[in-house]
């Protein structure tokens, strides 16, 4: 099931297309989490901001997710 999850610094989450990313580093501003770096395994690093992690459908748990890929 894919759902909003809040980004963990090391956390690996699963998007709806099947790619694996990984948060590698969160900017914040005023205490609150601005921008976020994703990481994919083929290495290329994104920067999107809080309101577009908010948009992503992801899920930590990689074996739902994969079986839910499957499924479609």
């Amino acid at each position: 099931m894919f759902m909003k999850q809040e980004p963990l610094v090391g956390a690996w989450y699963v998007n709806r297309t099947g790619k694996l990313m990984k948060v590698k580093l969160m900017a914040f501003h005023h205490e609150r989490p601005e921008s976020i770096m994703i990481e994919y395994l083929d290495g290329k690093r994104h920067v999107v901001s809080m309101e577009a992690w908010n948009c992503l459908e992801l899920s930590r748990n990689l074996q739902q997710a994969a079986k839910s890929l499957l499924q479609q």
